[in-house]
Formats: C-alpha cells, sequence, structure tokens
C-alpha cells in the first residue's frame, strides 16, 4: 500500500504517478518493468518514489487492486443486465476480457495482470483469495442475483457456486492469454465447464432419489 505521504500528494500528483505505473506494466510484463522508466515518465526522483511505495511491486498490487475493484463494479453491473443470472454475466465479462486483450494490438495491462500472476511474491501472498473477497462483499452480491432462478439450499450455497464460476473464468481467462492459439478451443471448454454447473451431471430421477 501507498505511504501516507504519497496520499499528502495533491490528486493531479498522484494520478500522474499511477498512470506512469500503469503505462510501464502495461508495456511489458512484471519482471520486465523498471522503477526508472516509471520515475522518469512519471518525473519524480528516484528518493521521491521510495516515499510513497517500498518497491515496484507495492506499486504494481497497488494498481492491480484498483483494477480488481473496477472489475468487480463491471461484474456486478451485468448481473443487472442479465436480469439476476450471474453465470451469464461471467460469460459477457469473460468474453470482453479476452476480446479485448486478444484484439489490442499493444500489451494491455490487464493482460499482464493475468501473466505477472505467475511470479512469486510475497504481495501475492497477501491477495486474499476470491472466497474471501466475496465474502466481504456477499450482500451487495446476493442483491443483484435473482435468487429465483438458482436452485439452491441456504445462501452459503449459492456464494459457493458464484466462486466456483468467478474461479473457472479466472482460469479461463488466464489459460486463453498463455495460449492465444487455443483461444477458440479453451472458450468452448469454458462454455462447457459453465453448462455443467448451471444444469449439473446428475439425471433429475438420480438426484431425486
Amino acid at each position: 500500500m501507498p505511504t501516507k505521504t504519497f496520499f499528502n500528494l495533491s490528486l493531479e500528483k498522484q494520478k500522474k504517478l499511477i498512470e506512469a505505473g500503469e503505462r510501464e506494466f502495461s508495456r511489458v510484463d512484471f519482471s520486465e518493468s523498471s522503477i526508472n522508466r516509471i520515475i522518469q515518465d512519471a518525473k519524480i526522483s528516484r528518493g521521491s518514489f521510495y516515499m510513497y511505495f517500498t518497491d515496484k511491486e507495492d506499486l504494481y498490487f497497488y494498481i492491480l487492486e484498483k483494477y480488481i475493484v473496477k472489475l468487480y463494479r463491471e461484474l456486478l453491473n451485468k448481473i443487472e443486465e442479465c436480469q439476476g443470472d450471474f453465470i451469464q454475466a461471467f460469460e459477457l465479462l469473460h468474453e470482453k476480457i479476452i476480446d479485448s486483450c486478444l484484439k489490442e494490438q499493444g500489451t494491455t495491462l490487464f493482460k499482464n495482470v493475468f501473466l505477472s500472476l505467475r511470479f512469486s511474491t510475497e504481495q501475492k501472498m497477501k491477495l486474499k483469495p476470491p472466497k474471501d473477497v466475496i465474502r466481504k462483499n456477499d450482500q451487495e452480491i446476493l442483491s443483484h442475483i435473482d435468487k429465483n432462478i438458482y436452485c439452491y439450499q441456504g445462501e452459503e450455497e449459492l456464494l459457493d457456486a458464484f466462486s466456483l464460476v468467478m474461479l473457472i473464468t479466472m482460469s479461463s481467462v488466464a489459460y486463453t492469454l498463455m495460449n492465444p492459439t487455443e483461444s477458440n478451443r479453451e472458450k468452448e471448454n469454458y462454455h462447457r465447464r459453465l453448462e455443467i454447473i448451471r444444469f449439473g451431471v446428475l439425471r433429475r430421477e438420480s438426484r431425486d432419489a
């Protein structure tokens, strides 16, 4: 997280540094990113940078958290568009992310977010797993879902289903970005997995037995 010194900066100066970081992390993946290029772009000294952030990982994960919040809000909007069907909402979000990343001529920050999460870092270990993030916002999520279209026993089970769809979606996006030539096949695999969740694998008579 940024230091208090960073938050004492004017919003314009904060924005300038964050945008410089976004451009650098969009241009190359994390392992190849450079603090020198970031500070040159932001027009600040190296000493000033370390007054605001511990290191480039600190800046990277601050930017990453901002994108996660943005993505979360977009998901909620899509659930509303889909009249409370979160499975369909994840499908639409999955398609938008893939299309945006694969059609972009240059490297994008969003693409690098998924690819760079492969590296090992203490900051990565501090990130809360998706299920914990969901639990923190469970009531907000549930307020957007049409509970009448799902078969479940208690809200905990419904949130587990939401977590499962989220993990499948994240895994599919990451796989596609690492294997772009297999995007069509992975898209089919992704939809098949969602269909299994939506309809289950047991025949109705078996479930009712």
